[in-house]
């Protein structure tokens, strides 16, 4: 079916239009191929909004596990930043809290309120938040380099090394991928600046400055102003 048939297929049947059988509509139990081409059909984005979800899901795994309680959405919204609603864990738990506050649970409203707030930059609790989000790049920064030094000092097959970066810096199987791509380029750079821009480009709000190292230096000066991670804060990258 050309593309302009498949459009006009999923259009509603207007007065005077002959009579056509009901379009199919794909379920969750559809073939991936049928569910591809009716987004596809529909101009849905899905190559952007995968890998949208696969970014936040990988960065919700590092601290935990995804929200399942309403304070987890405050978590989401430090980890995540303004990109939290491109998860479908913090897409669900709204949806929930929005349910429940239709059918005038208490409480609810008020917490959906709050989660608003923290996506729109209007919480009181912003400043903490964004230092909880600036400890993550910081921690984060410092997890990258520890999986460089290991992959450095790795030998063997590259099923052998990357055995030895994980159980060595304790670290996600990407993370460990990524470190032995990185040290094996002829032109790798210096780790730490590495880090800093991988950490970047993960959508974690890092200070920009003349160079990457002096980007970390004030990040560290943030971090450390903010003082002590309070009770409930995010654990540790770690």
């Amino acid at each position: 079916m050309s593309p302009a048939l498949a459009v006009t297929a999923i259009l509603p049947v207007r007065d005077g239009d002959p009579e056509r059988s009901a379009p199919s509509v794909p379920t969750e139990s559809s073939p991936d191929p049928e569910i591809l081409r009716c987004a596809e059909t529909l101009e849905i984005p899905w190559r952007r909004l995968l890998v949208e979800e696969i970014l936040s899901e990988q960065r919700l795994r590092r601290y935990r596990a995804g929200p399942r309680r309403d304070s987890d959405l405050d978590a989401a919204v430090a980890i995540l930043g303004t990109g939290a609603l491109r998860s479908w864990r913090v897409r669900d738990r709204a949806e929930s809290l929005a349910m429940q506050a239709r059918g005038s649970v208490r409480g609810a409203l008020r917490r959906l309120r709050r989660f608003v707030r923290g996506l729109a930059g209007a919480s009181p609790r912003d400043g903490a938040a964004f230092v909880s989000h600036l400890r993550l790049a910081h921690q984060r920064i410092l997890l990258l380099q520890r999986v460089r030094r290991a992959a450095a000092r790795s030998r063997g097959s590259p099923a052998e090394r990357l055995a030895f970066v994980c159980t060595t810096a304790r670290c996600a199987f990407d993370d460990a991928e990524w470190a032995l791509r990185e040290e094996s380029s002829p032109r790798r750079g210096r780790r730490m600046e590495a880090a800093v821009r991988k950490v970047r480009d993960e959508g974690f709000s890092v200070p920009r400055a003349g160079s990457e190292a002096v980007s970390l230096v004030e990040l560290r000066r943030i971090v450390a102003a903010g003082g002590p991670r309070g009770r409930g804060g995010i654990p540790n990258a770690d």
